[in-house]
């Protein structure tokens, strides 16, 4: 009979299925961690915003090749002319015109690095660094009860308003727009039973005997709550009208008024005009919407990762100027209060709405005149007549 062979395995550890093993798990927790972690808001608005604009600046790139190809034509035939002439004086026109030429093909050809991705040994030099330096790059929030959890984070943004600084702009303004329609119902329904008894007459004989509004009391009731209506009727349109204001800045800023500026650049009869709309196109998307939001005391910066120094109770807990007013009186609703009541809110609302409306949005706006009419002359542009008329608030 045959002997039977006993097949030995090795206990020992084989080094290359250890060490694979180790790689395995390794790279398991980096994809782990990788997918727990994932892009930030900030870095999702920003990817957002360069692929839109990309994909605007995509199409402008025939009609800027063309500019450029005619300009440097035109450029060389002058510079022959003056060679032609010998004329030093038309040699530098052509000269100086090339480096227009090449400096605005070079800002066409590096806009999306300019406006997203360049920075400078970590300090904020594209316009997106400056705006998440101001305001935080993480869970960055103002206090807004139009928002779905009564705050709009500002990098997250809500459905109805976008993301970034333009949406928490649009979130303020219809969180106003909204007290002051609850406001306007307030009024009118407590106004209401007060209006009827004044719009009854009793008559005699063809002769009016009594008269509700011949109550100078009750008169001056309904006229005052007839002048608290009229005055949140024309804040309501001054605020609409910000609201298409912000939507229409949201939409054109980067995707016609900077790109059409660039192209307009190359030209030197319109070079003043092309400058000029880089500015504004810059100024109104950055600068705009960024100085709105530190001027509001319920902005609270947030920064990733959060920064030590900011704890919880720093943040304007003791202030009480009349945005936090704000805060609470638009948080209110309620209707069938009294019609004194209704109207002594109305006109607290009224003040404090005026402030609001003009005051705050009057700061950024002055602040962003002043941001183009220094960029207008650096980008070789031309403020014009109707711009300095305007700078002047500045």
């Amino acid at each position: 009979m045959m002997a039977s062979q006993k097949i030995k395995f090795s206990k020992k550890p084989n080094g290359c299925m250890l060490l694979l093993t180790v790689f395995a798990i390794l790279l398991l927790l980096q994809l782990v961690s990788s997918a727990s972690n994932g892009p930030s808001p900030f870095e999702k608005y920003l990817q957002k915003q360069q692929a839109y604009f990309q994909n605007r600046v995509d199409g402008w790139w025939g009609l800027a090749v063309t500019a450029i190809l005619i300009c440097i034509s035109f450029n060389t035939l002058v510079y022959m002319l003056g060679f032609a002439l010998e004329s030093q004086e038309i040699k530098n026109y052509a000269k100086a015109e090339f480096l227009q030429v090449s400096a605005s093909s070079l800002m066409i050809f590096f806009a999306v690095a300019l406006i997203f991705t360049v920075t400078s040994a970590g300090s904020p030099v594209s316009g997106f660094d400056f705006m998440g330096d101001l305001l935080g790059n993480g869970a960055s929030s103002i206090s807004c009860s139009a928002a779905q959890t009564g705050r709009f984070y500002i990098w997250a943004g809500e459905p109805g308003f976008g993301q970034g600084p333009i949406g928490a702009f649009k979130c303020k303004i219809q969180e106003k727009i909204n007290a002051l329609d609850a406001a306007y119902a307030d009024v009118s329904h407590a106004n209401l039973a007060v209006e009827q008894y004044t719009s009854i007459c009793y008559y005699l004989l063809g002769v009016p005997v009594y008269c509700g509004d011949w109550d100078l009391g009750m008169h001056k009731r309904v006229e005052e709550a007839h002048l608290v209506a009229s005055k949140l009727v024309d804040l309501q349109v001054a605020l609409h009208s910000e609201f298409v204001l912000a939507e229409y800045v949201q939409r054109n800023m980067l995707s016609v008024f900077l790109p059409f500026g660039l192209v307009l650049r190359i030209f030197p009869l319109t070079r003043g005009v092309g400058g000029l709309f880089i500015a504004i196109g810059v100024g109104f998307f950055f600068v705009w919407p960024t100085f709105f939001l530190l001027t509001d005391p319920t902005f609270v910066k947030v920064n990733n990762p959060p920064s030590q120094e900011m704890q919880q109770g720093m943040c304007f807990t003791g202030f009480r100027g009349s945005a936090v007013l704000l805060a609470g009186v638009v948080q209110t609703g309620g209707a069938g209060q009294q019609s004194d009541l209704a109207i002594l809110q109305g006109k607290d609302l009224v003040y404090q709405m005026t402030i609001a409306t003009q005051f705050y949005p009057f700061v950024a706006l002055v602040l962003t005149l002043i941001f183009i009419r220094a960029m207008t002359p650096l980008l070789g542009g031309d403020m014009g007549e109707l711009m300095k008329m305007v700078s002047r608030l500045g």
